[in-house]
């Protein structure tokens, strides 16, 4: 039984980094496997939550903790973009700016500043008007999920970041991409694009926010994979099509719904 399930173990562990040599997040696996595996024996009386619990510490090292925050939370980004996302946040370099367009409840925010808790440093900011709004696609579903919650939307994201732990990396700025864009000046490390999803919106987000990556820094457009979209819902895949390729990015690729790719040169 046992070299079966490390078998399955080995078989499902990543082989090789897809964001830089800081994304080892399985240095320490051989301890954590063989603590897993020593007990094995005892797995039977352990509840399926447990259970599972060790099986993703033994996968994503240190990041696990974080994944379970996010997925606690209402929110679109899960499974392996959750897991590209949070190595993507912890690739970056010392004292990292992360910006995130379009944080809700703070799911995909945990996942960010989760990974830099880790790193020890950076800081993930956070623009958002807090008040449901959107493309009209996304409308009903946030005031869906708005109406059954005991806390505004506001008071609901800080909770969140306050149960993670996270507060010291979190910076909140209240309002639209294109007002707080209209007065930023930090260049960014990590762009992740995931607010107003309309034609019209996804481009002005990108447009405002995307002049202060680096050069070299990762951008990640979230619900922009290849597939039928709703009308007026499709805006984050056109930005995707028309603006993240060369010469200006580089290396784009699509996990589960989110796209990355590494800025490579300076926009106009």
């Amino acid at each position: 039984m046992r070299a079966r399930l490390s078998k399955r173990l080995a078989l499902c562990l990543p082989t090789e980094s897809r964001f830089g040599s800081h994304t080892n997040l399985m240095s320490t696996m051989p301890s954590t496997l063989q603590l897993f595996l020593g007990a094995l024996g005892r797995a039977r009386r352990l509840p399926r939550s447990g259970y599972y619990r060790v099986v993703n510490r033994a996968r994503y090292g240190r990041i696990a903790k974080y994944l379970r925050y996010s997925q606690r939370i209402e929110g679109w980004t899960r499974g392996e973009e959750a897991v590209a996302l949070a190595r993507a946040a912890y690739a970056l370099p010392e004292d990292a700016v992360l910006v995130e367009i379009g944080s809700f409840l703070g799911s995909a925010t945990i996942l960010m500043a989760g990974a830099r808790h880790i790193r020890g440093n950076g800081m993930v900011h956070c623009v958002d008007p807090f008040d449901g709004s959107g493309d009209d696609f996304s409308r009903p579903y946030y005031e869906n999920i708005t109406k059954a919650l005991a806390l505004t939307q506001r008071q609901q994201f800080d909770a969140n970041i306050r149960e993670a732990g996270l507060n010291a990396l979190v910076r909140v700025h209240p309002g639209t991409a294109a007002s707080i864009g209209a007065t930023w000046k930090e260049p960014i490390d990590l762009l992740f694009l995931d607010g107003d999803q309309s034609p019209k919106g996804a481009r002005l987000s990108f447009e405002v926010w995307s002049p202060f990556l680096k050069v070299g820094g990762i951008i990640a457009v979230h619900n922009s994979g290849d597939h039928e979209y709703a009308a007026e819902h499709d805006g984050s895949r056109r930005v995707v099509v028309e603006k993240i390729k060369l010469p200006e990015y580089d290396g784009a690729r699509c996990i589960g719904t989110t796209t990355f790719a590494t800025k490579r040169a300076a926009t106009d």
